[in-house]
């Protein structure tokens, strides 16, 4: 997962907003409550899916798997909420 988001977000996201009337998403590497508030700030919405296949790999047919990714997701929905 990134660290970092890129420092052409803001720009890239802008330019796409402007050329479509459709919704713009962005992921690919989301994969903290910070992360997401910081793209939600920018995006329409925020993907998380290489998180949580991430956790669906470590984990597979466990017990822990759902707790595991409720918590997980929890917190950065509150940050995209918040944003």
């Amino acid at each position: 997962m990134q660290q970092n988001l890129p420092t052409t977000l803001h720009e890239k996201v802008s330019f796409l907003k402007k050329s479509t009337p459709l919704p713009v998403c962005v992921g690919f590497g989301i994969s903290d409550p910070s992360q997401a508030a910081q793209v939600a700030a920018l995006a329409d919405g925020v993907v998380v899916g290489s998180a949580i296949v991430d956790r669906i790999a470590k984990h597979g047919r466990s017990p822990q798997l759902i707790p595991e990714i409720t918590a997980f997701l929890k917190p950065i929905a509150q940050a995209v909420h918040a944003a």
